[in-house]
């Protein structure tokens, strides 16, 4: 009997971990005057760990809504919501709490490797 062998699984897990390790965790409070900070900024191609705590005792039960990641999120007073964004493309993205009208910006910039390896301008 042949033995099955499953392929490629290594390369499988290989991606999972490559994909699981943290560039940077970020904090974001929800509180009665809006997002603290009110804009994140990262980098293009690394992961971050994004935590979100609700601190706004009028408003107990808000949604952290982060639409371009497909990130929507219940946040309940004192609680830590936490899930992970990768992005993928430049540009400023919008992050809401429907509930309060708070609002808040992602600022996703080129990867740090293009920024610091630059060549000069001019090599005459």
């Amino acid at each position: 009997a042949a033995v099955m062998t499953e392929p490629q699984k290594s390369g499988f897990f290989e991606s999972l971990f490559e994909n699981s390790q943290i560039a940077q965790e970020i904090v974001v409070l929800n509180t009665e005057k809006g997002f603290v900070p009110s804009t994140i900024r990262v980098k293009k191609g690394l992961s971050y760990q994004v935590h979100v705590v609700n601190v706004n005792e009028k408003e107990k039960n808000v949604s952290f809504v982060l639409d371009s990641f497909s990130e929507h999120h219940a946040t309940f007073y004192g609680k830590i919501k936490s899930f992970v964004i990768r992005p993928q493309k430049e540009g400023v993205y919008k992050f809401v709490s429907p509930e309060t009208s708070a609002q808040g910006k992602l600022v996703v910039f080129p990867g740090g490797a293009a920024v610091e390896n630059r060549a000069p301008a001019s090599e005459e």
